[in-house]
């Protein structure tokens, strides 16, 4: 931060009437530090010019008004430009000069503290991915991943890899960010006479819930902690709850932490769905930094379990047939999964 013009203080040259008080200020000065701090104690003024002592020695200032004979300044030495430059601290610089956190900083530090602990960022769509089963695995891989990339929690990862023309802006289209702001703006016009009234203490808040402050939130929790839930339906009357982290290789043997184990880290992804056939079925799949897969199953009902393990490596071929390299495939039964 720049101080104003009026806070730079420099040493002018002693008026005739005080030829007593003339000596080098340089030299008086040579031993001070650029930024150190000291004391002026203001001993008289005469033709807009103030008489000031500083560090033992009297030199004259030009000092901004209001200054009177005996006050006190709070100087900073600046250096010599030729002459000795003191910066004065007044009590709004000394509250400029304060670490202070801007409005956007202000309202973030807000959202974080109203996030209850431990609460996982869950993405709810508002109908089905797809209107009817899915025909081919693809499809329904292809409606996945769209909700959870076009979700807008990666929003301005997507804004910097659009200007590097590595996404579209159609893709940018679909995102939250563009589709509920236009339709806040809208809304905030129509709704603003209906829910400005007062409530109970009298108060009145004329603004609209902004649906953005939701998606804001997520984004600094997976932020801070990379996890996130989907919870809603493929296609209807077909629940999927689906919880993705990031993870660290257990193989991984460097020391100090995540820093340590930032090129190892994996990803795992838990899946609970209730199917036609098979029951309420719970899939554990880890994909390692090698990008080797590790699935394991884990059926509600055991006799779930013995028709997935008969057909398990009908599964593993085509699995590998689909271009996934695997470390393992178990099927297992645990009630407590």
């Amino acid at each position: 931060m720049y101080p104003v013009l009026s806070q730079v203080l420099a040493v002018q040259p002693l008026l005739d009437a005080i030829e007593r008080d003339k000596v080098a200020p340089r030299a008086a000065f040579d031993h001070l530090k650029i930024g150190q701090m000291l004391t002026g104690l203001v001993k008289s003024q005469t033709k807009g010019l103030s008489l000031v002592e500083i560090d033992g020695q009297t030199v004259a200032m030009r000092l901004p008004n209001p200054v009177a004979s005996g006050d006190t300044l709070r100087l900073r030495f600046s250096g010599h430009m030729p002459q000795p430059v003191f910066l004065l601290e007044t009590p709004e610089t000394a509250a400029a000069d304060a670490p202070q956190l801007s409005k956007t900083a202000r309202m973030l530090s807000e959202i974080m503290q109203r996030v209850p602990e431990r609460a996982l960022p869950t993405l709810t769509p508002p109908g089905p991915l797809l209107s009817q089963a899915a025909a081919a695995p693809a499809e329904l891989a292809l409606a996945l991943r769209t909700a959870l990339v076009r979700s807008g929690l990666f929003y301005e990862s997507h804004l910097a890899n659009w200007v590097a023309g590595q996404d579209s802006l159609d893709g940018l289209m679909q995102e939250p960010q563009n589709r509920q702001v236009a339709e806040f703006t809208r809304s905030a016009t129509a709704t603003a006479t209906a829910i400005a009234l007062p409530d109970a203490t009298g108060t009145v808040d004329p603004k609209p819930a902004n649906p953005m402050h939701t998606l804001l939130t997520q984004q600094l929790q997976v932020l801070e902690s990379p996890q996130l839930a989907w919870r809603g339906e493929l296609w209807p009357g077909q629940l999927l709850e689906w919880q993705i982290r990031q993870g660290i290789d257990p193989q991984a043997d460097e020391p100090n932490g995540a820093l340590a184990h930032e090129d190892k880290a994996g990803w795992e992804s838990h899946l609970k769905l209730t199917l036609p056939q098979l029951g309420t079925l719970n899939v554990i799949i880890k994909l390692d930094a090698q990008q080797a897969f590790s699935i394991r199953m884990v059926p509600a009902q055991p006799e779930t379990e013995t028709l997935l393990q008969k057909n398990q490596l009908q599964l593993v071929e085509q699995l590998a047939a689909a271009g996934c390299t695997l470390q393992s495939v178990k099927v297992e039964h645990d009630a407590g999964a």
